[in-house]
């Protein structure tokens, strides 16, 4: 039979050699070579776009003259940039547009709040926000129809101070979140090709949601407009930039699977 003198005597032999327990494995990280990742990335993208940006809506506003024959010109001074942009003349909705749309959506509203509604809960919230939108926007119209702020001119200069944004933002937040990786040199070729990836998509993909928007607002009038930055807005870039920094993970976690015992370290 062991006494506790026996239990003592052998944790004060072991307890040297017993380290501390092991958590998990973390990625190796090294902070220099992510300032200077995210430095290169940001200079580099940042001054890409701020020397395209203004060749970039020249180019769209002249395939908007092109595909809508009524639109007009006009440029926007933004800082030191001359923004150029092209828009067709809208219209305001009838009474008896905002009242249809009015009853439309608020009976989306009931039908998609019933208990007995077959469709996923995600796809009815997704679509109880889209119904939501637009009962706002026709209830608004039909009480202050003649009181509406904006024309076509606003939304275009709206449109293109957000898309410059959303140009400015993708290099910032990609480099922020994707410079962590430092472990292999290929890191920082899959970050600048997820970057320029993602800045190509959104120049052609705003492009287009810009001229099917302009073509709305001059065919269907302004009671769509808060659907465009509420709904299609920047709420769909986040959606695409998630959707790449996925991608550059999933070339990441392949790169990782080759060799681990490179990338991973042991936490304490």
């Amino acid at each position: 039979m062991a006494y506790p003198q026996d239990y003592s005597k052998i944790s004060k032999v072991e307890k040297p050699v017993i380290g501390y327990a092991r958590f998990g494995r973390v990625l190796k990280f090294n902070r220099y070579l992510f300032l200077l990742q995210l430095t290169l990335l940001l200079f580099v993208f940042e001054f890409l776009v701020i020397f395209l940006l203004e060749d970039y809506f020249k180019v769209l506003s002249s395939i908007t003259k092109r595909v809508l024959e009524d639109s007009y010109t006009k440029s926007y001074k933004f800082l030191k940039l001359t923004l150029e942009y092209s828009v067709s003349q809208g219209r305001l909705p009838t009474l008896q547009e905002s009242f249809i749309y009015l009853i439309l959506s608020l009976l989306s509203l009931l039908l998609l709040t019933r208990k007995s509604n077959p469709l996923p809960k995600y796809v009815s919230a997704w679509l109880m926000y889209i119904a939501f939108v637009y009962f706002v926007s026709s209830f608004y119209f039909l009480l202050f129809l003649e009181k509406f702020p904006y024309t076509e001119r606003d939304f275009a200069i709206l449109y293109l101070l957000q898309q410059t944004g959303v140009f400015i933002f993708i290099p910032l937040v990609l480099g922020l979140s994707l410079s962590v990786f430092t472990f292999s040199p290929l890191n920082l070729l899959f970050n600048a090709f997820t970057i320029l990836l993602t800045l190509i998509y959104s120049s052609v993909f705003g492009g287009i949601r810009y001229i099917f928007f302009v073509y709305v607002l001059k065919e269907f009038s302004y009671i769509h407009m808060p659907a465009m930055f509420f709904i299609f807005g920047p709420l769909l870039d986040f959606i695409y930039i998630v959707s790449f920094y996925s991608l550059c993970l999933y070339m990441t976690l392949r790169l990782l699977q080759k060799r681990q015992e490179a990338f991973y370290q042991w936490g304490f």
